[in-house]
């Protein structure tokens, strides 16, 4: 094997390594939380070694940012392609469908929400800027139906936007506290409501 072939091999591998400890940090992280465990702990949590994670991290901030970017980068193609396709109305709730078969993913929403308020907190940017993002697309959406005279009249984007990023994670802690909360449904309810 040449000596680029070797590299390449090793780069592959290292890179399939690395995408392991994103998933696994991510189903953690979903399940208990960030702040209170070290880096060594972490990598106990994950079968992995504390040499492992600092090789292809550096800190326990950096593992953090790569689970959220991988997240995201897996999330907002689809996310994107449902909204465009189907619009606020009907899109919104079918997103929120999918999420309740990824309780992970909305556990760990919850938590980086909650434990981000603190602004020495790794994700506090983070989930500052997600959620001003968040606002600007959905009331993107709402101003896109509006001008396709969808959306009820008389009512400001900006702020029917608002409330309706409460609504989403709102009720999606709901569920994670009852998971007879028909989070789609009361969205689905809400829409009906915005609907022209």
């Amino acid at each position: 094997m040449s000596e680029t072939a070797r590299k390449r091999a090793a780069y592959a591998n290292g890179e399939r390594k690395r995408a392991e400890i994103v998933d696994a940090a991510l189903a953690v992280f979903a399940e208990k939380g960030f702040r209170r465990f070290s880096l060594r702990q972490i990598a106990e949590e994950l079968g992995t070694t504390h040499v492992s994670l600092r090789y292809h991290f550096g800190t326990k901030d950096a593992l953090l940012e790569a689970v959220l970017q991988e997240r995201e980068k897996r999330d907002r193609p689809w996310r994107e392609q449902v909204l465009r396709e189907r619009g606020l109305f009907d899109g919104v709730p079918e997103v929120i469908r999918r999420n309740a078969t990824r309780r992970g993913v909305v556990h760990l929403d919850a938590t980086l929400l909650a434990e981000g308020i603190a602004p020495d907190h790794p994700v506090h940017e983070f989930v500052r800027r997600r959620e001003r993002s968040f606002h600007q697309d959905v009331r993107e959406l709402l101003v896109r139906e509006r001008d396709r005279g969808r959306l009820r009249a008389g009512l400001d984007p900006d702020v029917v936007a608002w409330q309706l990023v409460a609504l989403i994670e709102g009720l999606q802690a709901q569920w994670l506290y009852d998971e007879t909360v028909d989070v789609a449904g009361h969205l689905s309810a809400f829409m009906n409501y915005l609907r022209a």
